[in-house]
């Protein structure tokens, strides 16, 4: 079995990609193309191109970007999204979560749940 390919580090990809954004724009706001460019230098997420606009729509609807566009000297003008406080809210949340997860998941590793 090629644990790349498998169905489950898929399903656990898709759960971190909204992290993966919010904490890429936490300090700096992006486009969609440099957001994926990004993304994609991370192997685990990388992501085709076009297919992170959907979940930037479902973080907007969501409260946690916000986008805005701005002229560009290199082109036509840019859509950015920038975090908002209900964002950080989330890094902190699912920052924690995850730490709470892995020690858990470490633990039953290491057979401290017999």
């Amino acid at each position: 079995m090629n644990v790349k390919n498998d169905q489950w580090i898929v399903q656990l990809k898709k759960g971190v990609f909204e992290l993966a954004i919010l904490l890429l724009i936490r300090n700096k706001a992006m486009y969609g193309y440099e957001l994926t460019n990004r993304l994609n230098k991370v192997p685990l997420f990388s992501l085709a191109e076009g297919s992170i606009y959907p979940i930037l729509k479902r973080m907007v609807n969501k409260k946690w970007i916000e986008s805005y566009w701005q002229e560009s000297v290199e082109g036509p003008r840019r859509k950015y999204y920038q975090i908002t406080e209900e964002g950080q809210k989330v890094i902190q949340e699912r920052m924690n979560d995850y730490k709470d997860l892995y020690q858990a998941l470490d633990l039953l590793k290491e057979g401290k749940y017999e």
